[in-house]
C-alpha cells in the first residue's frame, strides 16, 4: 500500500490546495497522511463566534478533522507552532520535526507549498523550504537503507499556474495582493503533473464547508461556475529520491502522482 503525506500549514490548506487529490488517492486505497505545522490560531472567524487565539486553534483542529473525515485522511499531525509564526523559528526547528515524522511515515510521496507559499504567506513559505530540506535528508537515508530502491519517494509542489491566477484574479476570486506582494502563481512551463479530481469535486467542496471559521474564502471559491482549481489541482515534481526533477517544462505532463 503506498503512502501520501501532505505537509500544510493551517487548517483549510488541505482541501484548497490539494483536497481532490487527497480524495482520489486515499479511494484507490493509499494510505493518505497530513501534517498541519499549526492549528490557524490567527485565521478569521466567519461566522462562527470564537475569540482569536487558543480557543479558535481548537475549533479549526476540530473542523480539520471532519474534513480529514470527508477526504479520506489516514491521520493528522499538529506541529506545535503557532499560526503566523513558522518565519520566526530557530533554523532546524520545524526541519527536525519534520524529519522526524517522515523518518517515522515513510511516505511514497511528499506535497507541500511551492517556495511562494502559493498566496505569498510567510508560514507557507516557511514550510515548504523547511519540507523540502526534511525530504531531501529523508531521500538520503531512504538510499542508504535501500540502495538500489526502484520507487524513491517523490516531492511535489502544490501550486496555481500563472495563468489560471490571473483569471482567478480577474474573476475577482483572488485578490491582486497578497501579504503586500502580487498574487502571481507559478509559470505554466514548470507545472509537471495535473490531476483531474471532477469525480472527486463534490468531496472537496464538503471538506472545504467544513471549514466554517473560513466560510469566506470558500463562498468566494465557489463564487463562480468555472473556477478550473475545483476540478483540476497542479503540481511540480520537485524532487524524485536525492534528485532534482524539474527544470522548466518536461517533456510530458503526468496526470498522475
Amino acid at each position: 500500500m503506498k503512502k501520501l503525506l501532505c505537509v500544510f500549514a493551517h487548517p483549510d490548506d488541505e482541501s484548497f490546495t490539494a483536497g481532490g487529490t487527497i480524495a482520489k488517492y486515499a479511494k484507490a486505497g493509499w494510505t493518505v497522511d497530513l501534517i498541519c505545522g499549526t492549528r490557524g490560531e490567527a485565521g478569521d472567524t466567519g461566522s462562527v463566534r470564537v475569540s482569536k487565539g487558543d480557543a479558535l486553534g481548537q475549533v479549526r483542529e476540530a473542523e480539520l478533522r471532519e474534513a480529514g473525515k470527508v477526504l479520506g485522511l489516514s491521520n493528522i499531525t499538529f506541529l506545535p507552532y503557532k499560526d503566523g509564526t513558522l518565519s520566526t523559528k530557530v533554523p532546524g526547528d520545524i526541519e527536525e520535526a519534520l524529519i522526524n515524522k517522515l523518518s517515522e511515515m515513510k511516505p511514497d510521496v511528499v506535497i507541500t507549498f511551492e517556495t511562494g507559499g502559493i498566496s505569498n504567506h510567510p508560514d507557507h513559505i516557511k514550510l515548504s523550504y523547511s519540507t523540502t530540506y526534511a525530504f531531501q535528508e529523508y531521500a538520503k537515508m531512504r538510499r542508504k537503507a535501500i540502495p538500489n530502491d526502484e520507487n524513491p519517494p517523490k516531492l511535489y509542489y502544490a501550486c496555481v499556474p500563472e495563468s489560471v491566477c490571473r483569471y482567478l484574479i480577474d474573476e475577482g476570486v483572488f485578490p491582486a495582493e497578497a501579504h503586500d506582494r502580487p498574487w502571481r502563481g507559478v509559470e505554466d512551463k514548470k507545472i509537471s503533473t495535473v490531476i483531474d479530481i471532477k469525480r472527486f469535486a463534490s468531496v472537496k467542496e464538503e471538506a472545504l464547508r467544513k471549514h466554517m471559521t473560513q466560510e469566506g474564502d470558500v463562498d468566494r471559491y465557489y463564487s463562480i461556475d468555472s473556477n478550473i482549481l475545483a476540478v483540476q489541482e497542479y503540481f511540480m515534481l520537485r524532487m524524485v529520491g536525492i534528485t532534482e526533477a524539474f527544470v522548466g517544462k518536461n517533456d510530458r505532463v503526468s496526470d498522475g502522482l
